[in-house]
């Protein structure tokens, strides 16, 4: 019977493969139902990445927004 397995390296799981047991243990790897690639390994436990989101761009200053209404007004006055 065939199932997943971590490739662990330095405590990471770098891949994950579908093999049988003996070939598995064979490689070191670790069975894991659920992680996968960048997951942690640690004393028997397999635990997820944290997902930090990015940091959100700075707000504009009141100068580029003058600008960006300054742009729009001509834009509008254009079409009249």
């Amino acid at each position: 019977m065939t199932n997943r397995y971590a490739i662990i390296e330095n405590g990471v799981a770098v891949n994950v493969a579908i093999a049988d047991a003996e070939y598995a243990a064979q490689q070191g790897w670790v069975e894991c139902p659920d992680a996968g690639p960048g997951w942690t390994y640690a004393d028997g436990v397999f635990t997820a990445p944290v997902i930090v989101p990015p940091p959100a761009p700075p707000a504009p200053t009141k100068e580029e927004l003058m600008a960006q209404l300054n742009a729009l007004s001509a834009q509008i006055q254009a079409l009249e």
